[in-house]
């Protein structure tokens, strides 16, 4: 089966999703109904912090969603917009010890689980025939979340069809639910467990983005070691072209992403950057990173 390239499955919760798309997505739950206290006090702690950075500088002032990512997923899509257009999102997990952690998070007018992205894609792919036939027919979807690298929109037709579409750029995954449920399969990573409340960035690096397949050394080189990871930000400090690779779906998938900076916390928890048309930057957990793909010089 042909090689799909993507950006980014098995936290879920069930949408049905009636036009016009953004305001379906208004009619989801507003975070004083789905969030606690505590959680949008973390929230408000973080946005604090990334609203400082310039690629994040229009959280400021924006107004901001907390929506679960499902029954007993323990996890919420928090979304950020400026005069009613999305300028980015955070994705929360809860810890085994009951605080909150931060997931991944990125700046763009296309964050995480956008209905309009969707809906969009949906038409551009021949899926829908138009805004009439969502009208008349509300679409039944799930919002599925496991990891960084594997979070998608599961939408089940009218025919009965099942399709799988990326949660940033809505595009159709070559995979099915048996190969969704082999690749998920897995118990939910737990990356921040035991680790100190994150309050603050204390480096910040952000370099020019790149063309990640004018160069493929994934076809040639061996990836970078654990060993000469240790040095990825000094890498990017000094402006290295840094690729991620991470080949999923029994080899159906493959995502490749340029390294364009980092966020370092005050827990010592690195985020890599990553830039691309869709969603913008993102900025995800370098464990996460590791275990489900390889960087490449």
């Amino acid at each position: 089966m042909k090689k799909w390239t993507a950006i980014l499955a098995a936290l879920s919760v069930m949408l049905i999703v009636s036009a016009p798309m953004r305001a379906a997505a208004a009619s989801v739950p507003d975070a004083a109904q789905t969030a606690d206290a505590p959680l949008q006090q973390h929230v408000r702690t973080w946005t604090d912090a990334l609203s400082k950075q310039p690629a994040f500088s229009a959280w400021n002032g924006a107004s901001r969603s907390i929506s679960p990512l499902g029954p007993g997923t323990h996890g919420w899509l928090v979304t950020f917009a400026h005069d009613g257009k999305p300028v980015g999102y955070m994705i929360v997990n809860a810890t085994p010890e009951g605080g909150y952690q931060l997931g991944e998070y990125g700046a763009g007018r296309h964050p995480a689980f956008d209905p309009d992205t969707m809906y969009n894609a949906l038409i551009r792919q021949g899926l829908i025939g138009g805004y009439d036939e969502i009208a008349k027919k509300p679409l039944r979807l799930e919002r599925l979340y496991f990891s960084p690298m594997l979070a998608a929109w599961k939408w089940t037709a009218a025919s009965g069809e099942t399709y799988y579409l990326d949660a940033w750029t809505g595009e159709a995954l070559p995979i099915d639910e048996q190969a969704w449920l082999e690749q998920t399969k897995r118990p939910v990573p737990a990356d921040f467990a035991g680790t100190p409340e994150i309050s603050k960035l204390t480096a910040a690096k952000t370099n020019r983005t790149f063309d990640p397949f004018e160069r493929l050394p994934w076809l040639t080189n061996a990836p970078l070691s654990a060993e000469q990871l240790k040095g990825l930000t000094g890498m990017l400090d000094k402006l290295a072209q840094v690729r991620y690779t991470a080949e999923l779906f029994r080899s159906t998938v493959l995502y490749v992403l340029p390294a364009v900076g980092y966020h370092d916390w005050n827990d010592g928890r690195l985020y890599v950057a990553f830039e691309q048309s869709f969603p913008g930057t993102r900025y995800i957990p370098f464990e996460a990173l590791s275990r489900e793909g390889h960087f490449y010089k």
